[in-house]
């Protein structure tokens, strides 16, 4: 597996779902960025943990991109990688031995900087457990054989303890997803394996769920009560390292609650957050401390040593 097992026991990393998201661009990133500015080099002062969205829509992506990104993060020694899987493997299902060595070569670098926290494999709620349906799991591991797979299946069907020794059989991490209470999902658990437990928080818009076209799916903001139920969960799972990455990001509510939990998670520290974030948020003012990206007083180290 590409993932370090050699950190040290309960890390928790808190991310988001991209960093090339809009409603970041008004409420995240600076108004008016200096040349040369850099949203990925931004995005990891404040944050450890990235689940690479756009991998998912195209597979052109490559080894340079990637390498790029490990500069862009550079500063942050705990900065991770998740990369989310093309689509042609889990939704079109039309994905090419091309597609997959295409994927390899982005990785590439990813793994060699020990950057890459694994594969996050994410199959539509329509996806129901059928034998046929295993053995396209099993298909999928074997073209991705030495990488953590994080497996995003939403399907209640899915959700048998029977299955687990298939998942542990075949290498993969079942995620622990977090979806609106609708019939057909999966419920949100607490499981770890190898060590590593995966939390997705896609918010519980259930109204707009099945309406796509409304925009609103993940227009979610997790209640005080509901992340303090996370962090719970996160607990529960007691694993030698967590992921957890918030999808809830229709007026940047992800970015929002992801500090609030590592709040939660340490009520002793204090965070910084872009001073427009806060303003936007004056929730996060007991917090958070303002960082202004032109003020050597927030430096890089500084904006790190929430650790």
């Amino acid at each position: 597996m590409t993932d370090d097992n050699n950190k040290e026991k309960n890390e928790i990393l808190i991310g988001m779902g991209g960093w090339e998201l809009p409603s970041f661009n008004s409420a995240f990133y600076p108004n008016k960025p200096e040349k040369g500015f850099r949203k990925l080099e931004y995005f990891s002062r404040f944050f450890d943990l990235v689940e690479v969205n756009s991998t998912f829509y195209n597979t052109s992506l490559s080894a340079e991109q990637s390498a790029r990104w490990i500069k862009d993060v550079g500063e942050n020694k705990n900065f991770i990688f998740t990369v989310k899987l093309f689509r042609g493997f889990t939704h079109t299902f039309d994905a090419t031995k091309k597609d997959a060595l295409a994927i390899h070569r982005l990785l590439e670098p990813l793994c060699g900087a020990e950057k890459l926290g694994g594969i996050v494999i994410q199959f539509p709620s329509s996806f129901s457990r059928t034998d046929e349906r295993q053995k396209h799991l099993i298909k999928i591991r074997s073209l991705f054989p030495d990488h953590r797979l994080f497996l995003d299946l939403r399907h209640y069907s899915w959700n048998d303890k029977p299955l687990h020794q298939f998942y542990q059989e075949n290498g993969f991490n079942l995620i622990n997803i977090d979806l609106p209470a609708l019939p057909n999902h999966m419920p949100l658990n607490s499981l770890e394996w190898d060590g590593i437990a995966y939390f997705r928080m896609m918010g519980r818009n259930a109204e707009a769920w099945n309406n796509p076209q409304s925009g609103d799916r993940y227009l979610y903001n997790y209640s005080e009560e509901e992340l303090h139920d996370l962090v719970r969960r996160i607990k529960l799972a007691n694993a030698r390292r967590t992921y957890v990455v918030f999808h809830n990001d229709r007026q940047a509510f992800s970015l929002v609650n992801g500090r609030q939990v590592e709040h939660i998670l340490h009520p002793k520290k204090k965070f910084t957050a872009p001073s427009n974030l806060i303003a936007a948020f004056p929730n996060l003012k007991s917090i958070c401390d303002s960082a202004d990206s032109n003020n050597d007083l927030f430096s890089n180290q500084q904006l790190l040593s929430k650790k």
